[in-house]
C-alpha cells in the first residue's frame, strides 16, 4: 500500500510542474544526444577484420523447390520463343502478301515512270518558283515604298527643324538690336536716368497691374 501511495505522489508532483519547466527539461535532454545520419560503410575502408576470412555458407535449396523453379524457367523461355517465332512468321507472311500485290515492271516501264515523276517534280518546282518570285517582287516593292516614305518624312523633319532654327536665329538677331554694347552704353545710362523703371508692383485677381507710385499719387490727391 505504501508503494502505491508513493507512486501516486510522484505522478501528482509531475503534473504540478509548469509547462515551461517541462519544455526546458526536454530541451536539456535533447542536447545530450547528437543525431548521426545512418549510411553505408565507404568503399575505401575495405573489409572489416572480423569478416576478412569469413566464407559465407551457401544456402541449401530444397530439391522440390529447385525442380519447380527449373520448370517455370523452361516454360517461360519456351513461351517467349513461341511468341517471337509467331511474330516472325506474321511479318514474313505480310511481306509475301505485299509482294504479291505489286506489279512487275520492265526496265523500260520503270525508266518511263521515273521520267514522268521527274517531269511532275519539275512542274511543281516551276510553279513554286513563280509564286516565290512574285512574293519576293512584292516584298521588294513594299520595302522600296517604305524606305521612300521614311526618306520623305526625314526630309520633312529636317526642313521643319531648319525653319525653327532660322526663326530662332532671326528672333535673336532682332533682340540683339536692343542689347547694350560699348557703343550705346552712354545712351542707355542716360535713358535709364531719364526714364526710371520700377519693378515694385502687384497684380490682382483680375490681372490689373498696381504700382507703388500710382498708389502714392492717388493718396496725395485724396489728402489735398
Amino acid at each position: 500500500m505504501s508503494g502505491f501511495s508513493t507512486a501516486a505522489g510522484l505522478l501528482a508532483s509531475r503534473c504540478l510542474v509548469s509547462p515551461l519547466q517541462h519544455q526546458s527539461a526536454a530541451s536539456q535532454t535533447l542536447l545530450q544526444y547528437t543525431a548521426v545520419r545512418f549510411r553505408r560503410k565507404p568503399r575505401w575502408l575495405g573489409t572489416a577484420k572480423s569478416k576478412l576470412f569469413r566464407v559465407p555458407e551457401r544456402r541449401q535449396q530444397i530439391e522440390e523447390e529447385r525442380v519447380e523453379l527449373m520448370r517455370l524457367h523452361n516454360n517461360y523461355h519456351t513461351q517467349m520463343k513461341a511468341v517471337r517465332r509467331f511474330l516472325i512468321d506474321e511479318v514474313e507472311a505480310f511481306k509475301l502478301v505485299s509482294r504479291a500485290g505489286m506489279v512487275i515492271q520492265t526496265p523500260e516501264e520503270a525508266e518511263a515512270e521515273w521520267e514522268e515523276v521527274q517531269r511532275i517534280n519539275e512542274e511543281w518546282n516551276r510553279s513554286v518558283a513563280e509564286v516565290r518570285e512574285k512574293r519576293l517582287a512584292e516584298e521588294r516593292e513594299q520595302r522600296k515604298t517604305f524606305i521612300l516614305e521614311r526618306l520623305v518624312a526625314k526630309e520633312a523633319r529636317d526642313q521643319e527643324r531648319q525653319e525653327r532654327v532660322e526663326a530662332r536665329v532671326r528672333a535673336e538677331k532682332e533682340q540683339g538690336k536692343t542689347f547694350i554694347t560699348r557703343d550705346n552704353i552712354d545712351q542707355a545710362i542716360e535713358r535709364a536716368l531719364v526714364q526710371p523703371t520700377s519693378y515694385n508692383f502687384a497684380i490682382d485677381s483680375n490681372g490689373n497691374l498696381h504700382r507703388q507710385d500710382d498708389e502714392v499719387q492717388i493718396s496725395t490727391t485724396q489728402n489735398k
